[in-house]
């Protein structure tokens, strides 16, 4: 048989993830009655959880796959969905109210009722959020009233009135408890259909509604966490929490007797039933020890959890020691445990009782149960609970075509709901790609990576972002980012198409390609640059570089268009280059032009020759032309001598004064 199926039948699976104990039970409705028609308890092998919360995953989802599997075998059902409920550590609690308008002329419905009350969990978790107290989720609540037209009743349904409202308690845990028995229920498979407090599902069978009138105190005594609730004028008024139990009794009879834990916690459960029990030390060896001589090592811990037990009941009644405490889990065994709560909260001892399975109310049992104390509780409780409220803690989401299962106590957005079901943030945003820095003629160059793009989210196939609010039964689609590609460049990206020059040296038409060089060594154009490369090219060859390339060793003189150069004076295309060597003949003239010495490649010459050598276009005047010789006005036929100084330059003014 199916889940779904049994669902239509009320079956429930319900699981007491505990620090000694898991324990799980199937069960449906029959009537008014709760019949528990199969149950299953394992023990951790190891302490793999601690004071309630789950250190080690992986062995605890080992034992809850065995507590599945010998249900499944006992029931024949498949059991893919459970209630489970999560022990009081960290806890925080939230009182709160919330008012709705309603039409008076309708009959108030029960989704009516599930409105206001999920209206007052989030006004609790906006409470919980103003106190700068981030990361916890609400686990359960209690309603303490309801208000029908401001006038307080004990159910809404069925009525009529403009305004509803509701005042509940709402208990808060860290989000790490939260998540880490998410983990375990995800490793065997298992969908959580209710999540609620341990006390809140103790209390929902082990103290009637009937009951509650009275000021009572709920203690939940476990191995690692004492749970704590408070009843009075007919509601619960508060939770509390503390980190110690069973096992704070538990630790000193290890140290005593020099014990494994697991054989210290059978002879403290012996101890209460014997007045001898034998025991196997770490060495082997065998003892006995005596009822009378047992209870002296117990009892300093047994005091200690007394009086943080009885300092959390006077802290959440207001100082005052409460009419009764009934103390349920496998800790309130512990010898002598109540004598001392008693004596702690100054009560008659007999107002402080363990309560078993015996006194639960409208619940039955297939056959006689194997866990008839007060250990075998809770687990009933979270089966009752969630049967009566299924659905009030989750909300259904469809997330890139999978179904999950949310918190639905506060308005949640797509980044929150995305965090919930373990969605890889680094889907959502794209990485830029890496830039490539590497040096140029010397110089520092920087490419850019191509820039990631973001994630595109829709809801219900409307375009979204992470900040959008999600619903119940929403469809959510997350198309991951892109990451950006990585900056790439070859030695073709920095050389000009057309790089070739030509000039003109000593007389004969020559023609320079230059060349890259990458890291010192020449360079295609194909090769790519990396990372601390150091790429050198210069469009322009030096005199220098054109002496060496030509085999020109020795240099007396070099002139560039007539303009007496160095070598590392840069070619640029049309350029004559002269470069004399000390054995050859130097003919010419020796002339300062505009304070700049050139040489007329002539024996003899007129100052008109001076124009191929300077950049003065007469065939564009800037105005009047001034020339002078030798400091004298000069005319265009006038000879030039080697030595000469002259001047030639555009002026506003005809003539220059001398």
């Amino acid at each position: 048989m199916s889940f779904s199926q049994s669902a239509i039948d009320n079956h429930i699976f319900a699981l007491d993830i505990g620090t000694r104990t898991v324990i799980g039970l199937v069960g449906h409705m029959e009537g008014k009655n709760f019949r528990v028609i199969a149950e299953e308890m394992v023990e951790h092998e190891s302490r793999s959880m601690f004071d309630g919360q789950i250190h080690d995953i992986p062995q605890v989802a080992e034992v809850v796959a065995q507590v599945k599997s010998g249900l499944e075998k006992k029931t024949g059902l498949n059991l893919n969905k459970v209630a489970v409920a999560a022990a009081g550590r960290s806890l925080k609690t939230v009182r709160c109210t919330a008012e709705l308008e309603h039409d008076a002329n309708k009959e108030i419905e029960l989704v009516d009722i599930r409105s206001i009350e999920l209206a007052a969990l989030r006004t609790a978790h906006r409470d919980l959020e103003s106190g700068n107290i981030a990361d916890y989720y609400c686990v359960g609540h209690c309603v303490i009233t309801y208000l029908l037209d401001n006038m307080p009743v004990s159910n809404l349904f069925g009525h009529r009135a403009a305004k509803i409202g509701v005042e509940i308690v709402a208990t808060f845990l860290p989000v790490s408890v939260v998540n880490s028995l998410y983990a375990v229920l995800h490793r065997v498979n298992l969908e959580p259909v209710n999540l609620t407090l341990e006390p809140i599902a103790a209390i929902d069978v082990a103290i009637p509604a009937s009951f509650r009138l009275l000021n009572l105190a709920l203690v939940d005594i476990g191995a690692g966490t004492s749970d704590i609730a408070i009843t009075r004028d007919g509601s619960i008024i508060a939770y509390g929490m503390v980190p110690m139990a069973g096992d704070e009794v538990t630790e000193p009879i290890v140290e005593q007797l020099l014990v494994e834990f697991n054989e210290a916690e059978r002879i403290k459960r012996l101890a209460g039933s014997c007045d001898e029990m034998a025991y196997t030390d770490i060495l082997g060896a065998t003892g006995n020890i005596t009822k009378k001589d047992f209870l002296p090592i117990i009892e300093p811990a047994l005091d200690r959890l007394a009086d943080a037990i009885s300092s959390n009941i006077l802290d959440l009644n207001g100082g005052i020691p409460p009419k009764s405490v009934f103390c349920i889990g496998g800790g309130a065994k512990a010898p002598q445990l109540a004598d001392k709560l008693a004596q702690k909260l100054q009560m008659d001892p007999e107002r402080v009782v363990m309560r078993d399975r015996s006194h639960l109310r409208n619940v039955a049992f297939n056959e006689k149960s194997f866990l008839p104390g007060p250990e075998g509780v809770t687990v009933v409780g979270i089966a009752t609970i969630a049967l009566t409220r299924m659905g009030y803690e989750f909300m259904s989401v469809r997330v890139n075509s999978s179904e999950y299962k949310l918190f639905n106590t506060r308005e949640i957005n797509v980044s929150q709901a995305l965090g919930l079901i373990r969605f890889d943030p680094r889907n959502l945003i794209g990485k830029n790609g890496k830039n490539l820095k590497f040096y140029f003629n010397g110089k520092e160059h920087l490419v850019y990576g191509e820039l990631g793009e973001p994630a595109r989210i829709y809801i219900n196939n409307k375009e979204a972002n992470l900040q959008s609010s999600v619903k119940d039964g929403d469809d959510i689609m997350v198309i991951k980012a892109v990451d950006g590609r990585d900056a790439s460049a070859r030695v073709s990206d920095f050389i000009p198409q057309s790089s070739e020059i030509t000039f003109k040296l000593n007389g004969t038409d020559r023609n320079w390609r230059p060349k890259a060089l990458l890291n010192g060594a020449e360079a295609g154009p194909n090769t790519l640059i990396k990372t601390g490369d150091s790429l050198e090219f210069n469009a322009n060859p030096t005199v220098g570089q054109i002496a060496q390339a030509y085999n020109i060793n020795v240099i007396d003189k070099i002139l560039i268009n007539g303009r007496i150069s160095n070598a590392q004076d840069k070619i640029s295309t049309g350029n004559n280059v002269e470069i004399i060597s000390p054995v050859e003949n130097i003919t010419g003239i020796t002339i300062t032009v505009n304070g700049e010495k050139l040489v007329l490649n002539k024996t003899k010459a007129i100052f008109v020759d001076i124009f191929n050598l300077i950049d003065i276009d007469t065939t564009n005047p800037q105005g009047f032309l001034i020339m002078k010789l030798n400091e004298e006005q000069a005319h265009y036929t006038d000879p030039v001598q080697n030595g000469d100084s002259i001047e030639v330059f555009w002026s506003d003014q005809e003539t220059e004064p001398f």
